[in-house]
């Protein structure tokens, strides 16, 4: 432990632990020299607390061994003053006498570590100092480390100061989202798409809207993939990757989600290549995903073979990816993740076709631009209605998700609103200060069943 008096300068720290011994009779203090010399340590002396408290200003002490019975200033007075000025420093106290006043008042005061007697051991004092020492170099490591954790822990709440209330909103809506989710969990086990569709809009937290844009990219997909003649399970399979296909954003930062492509430097590059990589290892570990996963590794490769990761070309990339490529861009040509403006689906189509060959499947592009020039993202489908939540009622079904203001699911389309569920989301309506708009089916199922 490296001490000082208050007005000078504190002394450096010696690479070898220095110990201290206090004696008015220069044999012993030779003696207690000869006993200590083999260990790896500096000794060094002093005839009483005076000459030692002057001493430790120049000089870091580890461990202080002092007579009790000392002119001027007792072996008790002289420890006090230390656990004062330098707390860390190991403090034995050595006597000749017994006197059990003199030895209270030096655990009192002096808050000594051990307590020895005249005459010694040699070789349990060497024991004694070598193991103490030991431990105290342990502590002094251990609180090293956690001073460096704490700086560094200091540093990261600096960076991460300016995110906190973010944090705090993001933590309240899923507090509120996992409420709900509590509540519909029996239904959502019963459904497999259902699973999915939460875990799409769960990987599009940061994104607002980009749940949304997921669904209709499923759609998209499942429709050319029917268009294909592909078999029911990949057509299925197909759809589930669409819809997940953005979980790989999770390894991307906020500001990189906010820019548009075309103002991406080469850095910003590097970084969002790593998106199908974590894509595939979010789900290669699941049962039954193993096609999924691949599919959402591949969906960033080109036609002509100039992309990534793995630089596949024509049919060499699973059709499954072809097809999620070409409904992802669709649907971010139209968000205007691009060029940080919207465009309409008239031009995104024509991009596409520009890009044909080159980046998407020919094929493909003809079968899409054909299936969804008649899809309308906007338009009700005869059986929906819309109502406010105030309005609804029991019984009634879901006619398409429901989301929340940042773009979160809450519940799916076909979900039967009980009085409970419909009770939080007027109140969820309360908290957010948002009029929430639910799309219904006209005719309850329930209602159909009975006709």
């Amino acid at each position: 432990m490296i001490f000082s008096s208050p007005d000078k300068q504190q002394p450096e720290p010696s690479e070898r632990p220095v110990v201290l011994l206090v004696d008015d009779e220069e044999n012993i203090l030779k003696a207690l020299t000869r006993s200590l010399k083999r260990l790896p340590v500096d000794i060094v002396t002093a005839a009483s607390g005076v000459e030692a408290l002057q001493l430790m200003d120049n000089t870091g002490v580890d461990l202080i061994i002092s007579d009790m019975r000392m002119p001027e200033m007792d072996g008790a007075e002289f420890l006090s003053q230390v656990t004062e000025r330098a707390p860390q420093t190991i403090r034995f106290l050595l006597t000749g006498h017994s006197d059990v006043k003199d030895v209270v008042r030096a655990v009192n005061e002096g808050k000594i570590h051990h307590y020895l007697t005249k005459p010694w051991d040699d070789t349990a004092l060497r024991s004694l100092v070598e193991e103490t020492l030991g431990a105290r170099s342990l502590k002094l490591h251990n609180q090293q480390l956690n001073d460096e954790l704490s700086a560094r822990n200091q540093e990261l709440q600096e960076l991460n100061r300016s995110l906190e209330q973010r944090v705090r909103d993001r933590t309240e809506e899923l507090m509120l989202n996992a409420r709900l989710i509590r509540h519909a969990f029996s239904d959502l086990q019963k459904s497999y798409g259902h699973v999915l569709r939460l875990a799409s809009s769960l990987a599009a937290l940061r994104d607002p809207g980009a749940a949304a844009a997921g669904d209709m990219r499923s759609t998209l997909a499942e429709s050319l993939a029917e268009a294909l003649d592909l078999s029911a399970q990949d057509v299925r399979e197909i759809r589930d990757a669409a819809l997940l296909s953005e979980i790989g954003n999770i390894a991307l930062p906020d500001e990189l989600l906010k820019k548009p492509f075309n103002e991406y430097d080469g850095g910003d590059m590097r970084f969002y290549a790593q998106v199908p990589v974590v894509a595939e290892a979010s789900l290669m570990g699941i049962p039954g995903m193993k096609n999924t996963s691949a599919m959402l590794r591949s969906q960033f490769e080109r036609y002509d073979g100039s992309g990534y990761p793995d630089h596949l070309a024509g049919n060499n990339i699973p059709v499954g990816a072809r097809i999620i490529a070409l409904v992802r861009d669709y649907t971010d040509l139209i968000r205007g993740r691009f060029t940080g403006e919207p465009v309409s689906a008239q031009a995104a189509r024509t991009e596409l076709i520009n890009q044909s060959s080159s980046r998407y499947d020919p094929v493909l592009v003809n079968i899409f631009c054909e299936r969804c020039s008649a899809f309308n993202a906007d338009e009700l489908a005869a059986n929906e209605i819309r109502i406010a939540a105030d309005e609804l009622e029991q019984g009634m079904v879901l006619a398409q998700d429901l989301y929340s203001e940042r773009g979160v699911i809450l519940l799916t389309r076909g979900h039967e609103l009980s009085d409970e569920l419909i009770n939080k989301l007027r109140h969820l309506e309360l908290w957010s200060g948002r009029e929430l708009e639910v799309l219904v089916e006209r005719e309850p199922t329930n209602a159909v069943a009975e006709g």
